[in-house]
């Protein structure tokens, strides 16, 4: 009885701390499906190619591409890679109020990887950031980044070194997951591996 009471109690455990849903993959990596653009007309800047989702805006005009679907809570893991040395993008968490910086912010001018930007929250433009991404972001290489957003709380991972832990205010409970290509900024960016847990 103690065995199966003990067995019962890790059985438990596992499903508390990892959760009970599998990792899914967001992108197929042969398709678009499951994606789409915003505006429409800006889908040509996304296109498969070697199993990855690749944004090139060299027209300058912005655009996210969203999942179909829309998450709760989740934990977010993709890999990515920039072909130019400037470059503004991003993952958006559950729409566009709350975006896990990758890259040169416009405004600040200088690489804020693995930050929040979150103006709405009225808690300046970044009100969360870390000070280990020169030594953590691998400029034009593939890096790995890993976003949590359980309720309010986003928490953000680069190339497995945890970054940042924030509190959002009016982000959203429930939105799709965006990639972004930032307008006035003639870029490329590649994803790959993306995949989702939703909690």
């Amino acid at each position: 009885m103690k065995k199966i009471i003990k067995n019962l109690a890790f059985i438990l455990f596992v499903v508390f701390a990892f959760g009970s849903s599998a990792q899914t993959q967001l992108f197929n990596g042969k398709t678009l499906n499951g994606w789409e653009s915003k505006p429409a007309e800006r889908v040509v800047d996304w296109v498969v190619e070697a199993e990855q989702i690749v944004g090139a805006n060299p027209h300058k005009k912005g655009s996210i591409l969203w999942t179909a679907k829309n998450f709760k809570d989740f934990d977010l893991t993709l890999e990515y890679i920039t072909e130019t040395d400037h470059y503004d993008t991003g993952v958006f968490v559950r729409g566009e109020s709350h975006q896990v910086q990758i890259g040169i912010s416009g405004s600040l001018k200088k690489d804020m990887t693995g930050c929040i930007y979150a103006p709405k929250d009225d808690k300046g433009s970044y009100p969360a950031q870390t000070d280990k991404i020169d030594e953590f972001h691998k400029v034009g290489k593939w890096n790995k980044m890993r976003i949590i957003a359980t309720g309010k709380r986003v928490q953000t991972f680069l190339n497995d070194e945890p970054f940042v832990d924030y509190i959002g205010v009016v982000i959203p409970e429930e939105g799709p997951i965006g990639l972004q290509l930032h307008p006035n900024v003639d870029m490329k960016v590649r994803f790959r591996n993306i995949s989702v847990r939703e909690l």
